[in-house]
C-alpha cells in the first residue's frame, strides 16, 4: 500500500495548478507527503465485529501447521482470510506470505490475534501486523516471539487482490513452538515400526545365526541409532509431517526416542518398566498436607507420603495398570517392597479409593484428576498392603495405592500408614 501512483499524481496535479495561475493569483497547494502518507497507512484490517471475536469478520480457512503452509486465493474485497495455529509457550515464529505460491503484484496485510480464551474467543486485541515487509507488497513477521502458548488467528487481508492467489508459511525459529507433551510417549507410527521390526525377527529364522533372534536381540536390534533416525526421516520428511517434526531431530532423539525404548523395553519384557520424575505440584503438596493434619488431630492415626512420576507409553494407546503397577511398587518402595514383603491386593475403583483413605484425605483425592489428569479419564488403582511391628504390641498398616491417569501418562504413588494405637 505504498502509494506511489497516489503521490505522482497529486506531484502533476499541484505543478499544472501553479502553472495555470497568474502572478497575483494565489495557487492551492497541495500537501503530497501528508496524501501519500495517509495512502501507505491502509493496511486492511479486519473490522471490529460486535461479538468481539476477530475471527467473526473474517472467512475462516482452518488450520495452518507448524513447518507449513497453505495456499488460497481471494474471491472478493476487500477481504479477510484467516487461519488458526498452534504454540507452545516462548515459540518465536516466521509467518510470511511468500512470493512462491503467490500471485505477481498482489498487496496484502497480515494480523495476528490470540491466544484463543477459555470461551474460545480470539479477541480483537493484535499480537502483531505487518504491511510490505515480504516480497514487493507481500506481508512478513520475520521474528514473533509468542510469549503464551495457545491457538492464534493469523489473518491475511487484502483491498484491490481479487482473484488472486497467495501462499502462507508458518515456521520456527527457535525449536520451542511445539507443546512439549507431543514428546511425552512414543509417537504411533515410530511405535509401529518398531512393533513390526521386533516381530519380523524373533518370528523369522536369521538366515546368519540360524534361528530367530531372541526378545532382547531384537529388541536391540531395532531400537538403535540407525532405527531412531530412519524412524525420524519416515515421519518428518513425508509430505505432511507430524507436529513435532517442527522441533527437530535432536529434540526427537533427545526426548521421544528415549521413550520409545523405555516402554518397549518393558514391552518385552527386556527390562523394567522406567519411570520419569514429575515433581509434586503446588496443589498435590498443598493437599497431601491437609490430609496430614487430619491424621495428626487427636492421635497420630496416619502418615501420607506421595510422589508422581511420568509413565512411558504410544500415544493414543492408553497405558495398562498391571505394566505401570509393580514399577511404582518399586520406585517408591525400594528394598523395602520385598523386606517387608508388600502384597498385590486386588484393584480398586478410584471411588472405591474414596472409602478407604476419603477420611483423611479428602482434598487430595480431589486433587488428583486436575493435577494428573485430562479432564475426562477414569483413573485406574492398584493396591498394595503389608503390615509389620514397630513396638511391643503395635503394628504399622502399610498401603500404597498406584493411582494411575492411563491416557495423560502420569501416576501416582499415595502410601497411607496406618499406625496401631
Amino acid at each position: 500500500m505504498q502509494g506511489r501512483l497516489t503521490q505522482s499524481l497529486g506531484w502533476v496535479f499541484s505543478a499544472v495548478l501553479l502553472g495555470a495561475c497568474g502572478p497575483t493569483d494565489p495557487a492551492e497547494v497541495v500537501d503530497v507527503s501528508a496524501l501519500a502518507e495517509r495512502e501507505q497507512g491502509v493496511l486492511y484490517p479486519p473490522p471490529l465485529p460486535p461479538s468481539g471475536d476477530i475471527v467473526d469478520s473474517t472467512a475462516f480457512m482452518g488450520p495452518l501447521h507448524l513447518g507449513g503452509s497453505v495456499q488460497t486465493q481471494f474471491t472478493t474485497q476487500p477481504q479477510y482470510l484467516s487461519f488458526a495455529f498452534n504454540v507452545a509457550a516462548g515459540a518465536q515464529v516466521k509467518l510470511e506470505v511468500t512470493h512462491l505460491g503467490s500471485s505477481m503484484y498482489l498487496d496484502t496485510g497480515l494480523f495476528v490475534y490470540g491466544p484463543k480464551d477459555a470461551n474460545g474467543s480470539y479477541g480483537t486485541t493484535l499480537v502483531a501486523q505487518d504491511d510490505d515487509a515480504g516480497y514487493g507488497q507481500l506481508s512478513k513477521l520475520a521474528s514473533l516471539s509468542l510469549p503464551q502458548g495457545g491457538e492464534y488467528l493469523a489473518v491475511v487481508s487484502t483491498g484491490t487482490g481479487v482473484g488472486k492467489r497467495f501462499r502462507l508459511q508458518l515456521g520456527c525459529l527457535n525449536g520451542d513452538c511445539v507443546d512439549p507433551a507431543l514428546f511425552a510417549t512414543c509417537d504411533l507410527d515410530v511405535a509401529t515400526r518398531i512393533e513390526v521390526c521386533v516381530q519380523a525377527l524373533v518370528e523369522e529364522v536369521d538366515p546368519v545365526l540360524g534361528r530367530p533372534y531372541t526378545a532382547v536381540e531384537a529388541f536391540a536390534a531395532c531400537t538403535d541409532a540407525n532405527d531412531a533416525y530412519a524412524s525420524y526421516l519416515a515421519e518428518c520428511a513425508a509430505p505432511q509431517p507430524k507436529p513435532w517434526c517442527t522441533s527437530g531431530q535432536q529434540a526427537f532423539l533427545q526426548r521421544m526416542w528415549p521413550v520409545c525404548q523405555d516402554f518397549y523395553r518393558a514391552y518385552y519384557g527386556v527390562g523394567p518398566l522406567a519411570l520419569g520424575n514429575l515433581p509434586l505440584s503446588g496443589p498435590l503438596q498443598a493437599a497431601l498436607a491437609a490430609g496430614n493434619g487430619h491424621c495428626k488431630t487427636g492421635e497420630n492415626w496416619c502418615d501420607g507420603l506421595l510422589a508422581t512420576y511420568t509413565v512411558p507409553g504410544v500415544a493414543t494407546v492408553p497405558q495398562s495398570l498391571s505394566q505401570v503397577a509393580d514399577a511404582v511398587l518399586y520406585a517408591a518402595l525400594g528394598q523395602a517392597a520385598d523386606h517387608y514383603r508388600f502384597e498385590r491386593m486386588p484393584d480398586l475403583t478410584y471411588a472405591r479409593l474414596g472409602e478407604y483413605t476419603g477420611r483423611w484425605f479428602p482434598e487430595l483425592l480431589q486433587a488428583f484428576p486436575a493435577a494428573l489428569g485430562n479432564g475426562s479419564e477414569t483413573p485406574l488403582v492398584a493396591h498394595y498392603h503389608a503390615s509389620y511391628p514397630v513396638a511391643p504390641g503395635a503394628k504399622d498398616y502399610h498401603h500404597l495405592y498406584v493411582v494411575l491417569f492411563p491416557q495423560s501418562y502420569k501416576v501416582a504413588a499415595f502410601q497411607v500408614i496406618q499406625h496401631e494405637i
